[in-house]
């Protein structure tokens, strides 16, 4: 097995080997099934019925067995990454810095986060860590423990203060992702002046599945950034990179705490001592982990008071005085506009509006909903773009918003946040299998099942890891998804999703795409999912 000392081996010819391995069993199996052979392996083993299909199952165990052999030979370790010299660490290190800026500080769209600029602040939250030298105490991400850090500090100030090792909690929509990318930013710039200073690595969670942390660390850095895995675990190896591990609570919960004992026993590893790390979660889902993670510090991204909301929405004048007067005239609605998402969509959503117009009822969840689906409704009608260039083209109003609802579920169903165009069998590969049932044209449902069964992995059990076995058989069957389609890809085409981010509804992440918040996502799959699947068709023909 792989150990995170050892360089693992590479996995593009053995992908590709697996590929057509499985190409070529799965022609044999449709061969068979329609009574078809080629000509060829007739004319070798006759038109004898039997001898046919003897013949075909043994060519198939043949080459399940030379897959399988393929899989052992990937689990052979290699010899240790080599020592890189100043040269070469000069190298890698000017790639992986170019290949994050572009990906999450040049290219990001920051702009409707600037349309609403609060400066929120930031308090200590020590309790949240676990001290190995220190006596146990009770742990709450409660407000009322934090202490609060002096008005404008930075998140890279108490990173440094904290010798690179830091937990940063908050609220649904408080502004935890903005302040990953903003340390992110802080180590380009100091990586930039100091050559020996570590390299930020933005990394998303959501896209962990289980697999070693490791060996998954060299395998994003490897797809995301196209940094070698031998590189990468140099580097890894020598602290030149800095792993800022965004959305703990966007893994999966029956692996959350698997995920946070991983990160621990990474930190613990003597093959990575010191290892500079930033791990963001909701406050909420990191209190109901029994495992605390051993970084340095912790601090929490503060709501905004509801005196500040108001202050806020009255200084905008005439353009939100309708959301002012409901704000001042409904404390539960003012409270709810107390992080920077809620604040930002509702003076998006209800900009020259009347009073009347505001979400002023139900339960904070069905008041947040209403908030959401008016902003996405005046976004779709928006006349331009937030980022102030050329629209994409105008799609009906129906038929957009049809899609947004299939992609939340679909993403929601698989435990994804994050959609990525180059892999569009991302989303149901680990999906249980009454997922994969759900989103998969029959054929491929099978198809997918009789892969996992071969390769032992079995979806939905934290248990099980997808060995490389199975990500060579997935190769190839990525190869005919896009092709042969499925309720997945009919809405997650390239140009409905520039449309989508175009409006400020989705957004760019890294190589992919995500919705504006975890919470948007949540509440349009909610939706989805109380709609049956002719008043989706219904919708989309609207």
């Amino acid at each position: 097995m792989f150990t995170p000392g050892q360089r693992p081996r590479r996995s593009g010819p053995t992908s590709v080997l697996a590929g057509l391995l499985i190409l070529l069993a799965l022609f044999l199996l449709q061969e068979l099934a329609a009574g078809l052979l080629p000509d060829i392996y007739k004319g070798f083993a006759g038109e004898d019925r039997r001898t046919l299909v003897v013949g075909a199952s043994v060519a198939f165990v043949l080459v399940c067995l030379l897959l399988y052999i393929v899989h052992l030979r990937s689990l052979v370790p290699e010899a240790a990454a080599p020592e890189l010299d100043a040269d070469e660490r000069a190298r890698a290190r000017a790639a992986l810095l170019h290949a994050v800026r572009r990906s999450w500080t040049d290219g990001a769209d920051r702009s409707w986060e600037r349309s609403v600029r609060i400066e929120l602040g930031l308090a200590e939250q020590q309790a949240a860590v676990h001290d190995p030298w220190g006596a146990p105490r009770l742990v709450t991400g409660g407000r009322e423990s934090g202490v609060p850090l002096p008005a404008g500090t930075r998140i890279d100030e108490v990173f440094e203060r904290h010798r690179g090792q830091l937990l940063v909690l908050g609220a649904p929509g408080a502004g935890k992702t903005s302040r990953m990318l903003e340390l992110t930013e802080r180590l380009i710039e100091a990586a930039e002046r100091d050559g020996t200073a570590p390299v930020p690595a933005f990394l998303l969670l959501t896209d962990w599945h289980g697999e070693p942390l490791a060996r998954w660390i060299l395998d994003e850095l490897h797809t995301r950034y196209r940094v070698s895995r031998a590189t990468g675990l140099a580097l890894l190896r020598d602290n030149g990179i800095t792993l800022v591990l965004d959305g703990l609570d966007e893994v999966a919960p029956d692996l959350r705490a698997d995920c946070v004992r991983a990160v621990n026993e990474l930190l613990s590893a003597e093959q990575y001592p010191h290892c500079p790390i930033a791990v963001s979660c909701r406050s909420t889902d990191y209190d109901d982990l029994a495992e605390r993670l051993t970084v340095n510090g912790a601090v929490s991204v503060q709501p905004l008071e509801v005196t500040a909301v108001h202050a806020l929405l009255n200084s905008a004048g005439g353009r939100l005085r309708g959301l002012a007067a409901a704000a001042a005239a409904d404390p539960v609605l003012a409270r709810l506009l107390t992080t920077p998402l809620m604040l930002g969509v509702a003076v998006l959503a209800y900009e020259g509006t009347d009073e009347n117009e505001v979400a002023a009822s139900g339960d904070v969840g069905e008041r947040r909903g209403r908030i959401f689906d008016a902003y996405i409704e005046r976004m779709i009608h928006r006349d331009r773009s937030l980022r102030g260039r050329p629209n994409t083209p105008e799609r009906p109003a129906g038929q957009v918003q049809a899609d947004l609802l299939r992609l939340a579920q679909s993403l929601s169903l698989v435990h994804a946040t994050v959609y990525y165009p180059n892999d569009p069998s991302h989303v149901v590969l680990q999906a249980p299998d009454d997922v994969a049932r759900r989103l998969l044209p029959s054929g491929m449902y099978w198809m997918l099942r009789g892969m996992r069964r071969m390769s032992g992995y079995e979806a939905g059990n934290p248990a099980s890891r997808p060995n490389r076995f199975y990500r060579g058989m997935v190769y190839v069957y990525q190869v005919p998804f896009p092709l042969l389609g499925s309720p997945v890809m009919n809405h997650l085409q390239r140009g409905f999703l520039d449309y989508a981010t175009d409006r400020a509804i989705m957004r760019r992440a890294g190589d992919g795409y995500a919705f504006l918040h975890k919470t948007v996502q949540d509440h349009l799959a909610a939706r989805a999912g109380s709609m049956s699947a002719q008043e989706l068709r219904n919708l989309a023909r609207s």
